[in-house]
């Protein structure tokens, strides 16, 4: 299964990272998907006050637009970017599913487990979802306005960490498709598809086609989890 990083421009000049430019009907603005054969997130990176060295970047998967905040301060390899992210959706997850009793807490930790052992196809380009662009510029604004509020320019885990809570607990809309859904509701099914033992995908994710060969590619290694070149 691949696992897509799409970044923005933002983020990409500042990782230094020199990503390819997805190719597709609107290069650089095309369309991602999280289906049966590709988890797929927005990345974007914000100021959290202007010109500052701290900044957050925001994660939105692309099924459910689950929101995940990962405060930083200094550039981070892909490699190191892609643990800290898993570590931060992981670890929210379980946290939403025992606070809203999804699973028990025996079944949130295997869960949790399950998708720590997951192996995925790498893939990085810089692209723009314009549909979940939305979903993130809203995130950033609860990001600014609130450090803006607590007079921080640093963003704490804690704070990251309800503020995701927050919005990943609220209806979101997706007006193209007249469609209505929370977050946290959508993930925790696609997640929970992901680990099934026969490979099986929730019903309604439909397949989608490859991604074009112009994207980055990494590898996963275990069992320590990095991603090497």
């Amino acid at each position: 299964m691949q696992l897509f990083y799409s970044t923005s421009k933002a983020l990409d000049k500042w990782l230094k990272a020199e990503l390819p430019t997805l190719e597709g009907t609107q290069k650089g603005r095309n369309t991602i998907v999280s289906d049966a054969n590709t988890f797929s997130w927005q990345l974007h990176l914000i100021d959290n006050c202007y010109r500052s060295s701290h900044k957050t970047i925001i994660a939105t998967e692309a099924h459910s637009r689950f929101t995940c905040f990962l405060p930083v301060y200094a550039p981070l390899s892909l490699a190191e970017l892609h643990q800290q992210l898993s570590m931060q959706w992981q670890q929210l997850l379980v946290e939403m599913i025992r606070a809203n009793q999804l699973l028990p807490n025996s079944d949130a930790v295997l869960l949790l487990s399950q998708l720590d052992e997951l192996q995925f196809d790498i893939r990085w380009a810089k692209n723009t979802d314009l549909s979940i662009n939305g979903h993130i510029t809203d995130a950033a604004l609860w990001v600014t306005q609130t450090l803006e509020e607590q007079r921080l320019d640093a963003m704490p885990l804690a704070l990251a960490d309800d503020l995701a809570i927050y919005l990943n607990g609220q209806v979101k809309r997706i007006k193209q498709r007249k469609e209505k859904f929370i977050p946290l509701d959508r993930f925790f099914e696609y997640c929970q598809s992901m680990t099934q033992h026969d490979g099986g995908i929730a019903p309604e994710i439909k397949s989608n086609d490859a991604l074009p060969a112009n994207v980055l590619k990494f590898n996963t290694r275990k069992p320590d989890g990095v991603v090497s070149a």
